[in-house]
């Protein structure tokens, strides 16, 4: 597996509308790429954006850059959004924990064993 992380700045009143355009659209368009694995946004009060994408293999990886690159330029020049630091690599370690057993609510954690 191969992961980017891409750091942005931008002012922090446009979280809302940056995280709704990457969840409405963006992902969207990755779960479509070859080996997509998943994708996640982070944000801090003060305005900094981390995504976090993860594909099976580096060529839908390198792809994924360049969509994003694409989206930022055309859904976020108005409002300042920096060009990201980006870092590539191959994932070293990960972990799931599967969706059957995920807690999706109180009653679902109260009914799993404790050890």
């Amino acid at each position: 597996m191969y992961a980017s992380v891409r750091t942005y700045r931008f002012s922090p009143v446009y979280i809302q509308e940056i995280s709704e355009k990457l969840q409405d659209m963006f992902v969207p368009l990755l779960e479509q790429m070859e080996g997509f694995i998943s994708y996640d946004w982070i944000t801090t009060p003060d305005g900094q954006g981390i995504g976090v994408c993860v594909f099976r293999d580096e060529e839908g990886l390198r792809e994924s850059i360049h969509l994003a690159a694409d989206f930022r330029k055309v859904h976020f020049s108005h409002i300042g959004m920096t060009t990201p630091e980006i870092i590539v690599g191959s994932v070293g370690a990960h972990g799931v924990v599967p969706e059957q057993i995920a807690p999706t609510s109180k009653k679902n954690r109260e009914d799993r064993p404790t050890h």
